[in-house]
């Protein structure tokens, strides 16, 4: 028969709080995919894509990144006049909707336009009836 002291019951809680530390990891991580560019699921790629190319400056950072090449964040956000941090979240929500990609070399973040995915958007776009939902 096992007693309920106080050692019982501080490791029952910590075995209860490292369940649900568990549980809120796994959500945070389904919630992650659920808004991030999976190659292979088109409809959620493309709302991600159009929710993300809603915004002027990204649609004109993306439209830098295909005439110049690749370039560094801060190299992309000077004509924008906007902070480094507001630039960085920018980017972030560009790779996210996976029409970029980030590569890191030192300290230097490093932004390349990635055609495959504007292909997929306008495949996707052309395929689609305008009328229908």
């Amino acid at each position: 028969m096992k007693y309920w002291n106080k050692a019982r019951i501080r490791r029952e809680k910590k075995r209860e709080d490292r369940a649900g530390e568990r549980a809120l990891r796994r959500v945070k991580e389904l919630e992650r995919l659920r808004i991030t560019y999976s190659a292979g699921d088109t409809r959620k790629n493309t709302a991600l894509m159009l929710d993300v190319l809603g915004s002027e400056v990204n649609r004109q950072m993306l439209a830098r990144l295909r005439r110049r090449g690749a370039m560094s964040v801060t190299k992309l956000a000077e004509p924008f006049r906007i902070t480094l941090p507001a630039a960085v979240t920018r980017v972030n929500a560009l790779e996210r909707a996976g029409l970029i990609t980030t590569h890191k070399r030192g300290r230097i973040r490093f932004c390349v336009c990635n055609p495959a995915a504007l292909k997929e958007l306008s495949a996707h776009l052309a395929s689609r009836d305008p009328f229908d939902n």
